[in-house]
């Protein structure tokens, strides 16, 4: 998904901001609680959600319009998540040794 929010906003900030807000928005009014690709391609950022820019000093930037979400991978249901080994304490050797 990150690759679609940046091809969705060109990695502004303001955009991102507006994009996750109103995405954030419709989610809960919809019902489905969750952020999704197909959720935000349907979420428009318009130019009068940015109230907070000037556009006689140039501020709105270009909004890219009929950005597509990533299609989605088939899941494995074969696959196994390995275990998290992060936090293992693998030691020195020092306590075995006595």
């Amino acid at each position: 998904m990150p690759e679609y929010l940046f091809r969705r906003t060109h990695g502004i900030v303001g955009l991102l901001r507006r994009l996750i807000e109103d995405g954030c928005a419709r989610a809960i009014a919809t019902g489905e609680e969750r952020l999704t690709p197909e959720l935000l391609a349907s979420t428009a950022i318009r130019p009068g959600n940015l109230a907070d820019l000037d556009p006689q000093a140039g501020e709105i930037p270009h909004i890219p319009q009929d950005v597509q979400p990533p299609p989605q991978p088939p899941p494995d249901k074969n696959r196994k998540r390995p275990r998290n080994t992060v936090f293992d304490d693998h030691g020195d050797g020092s306590a075995v040794d006595g």
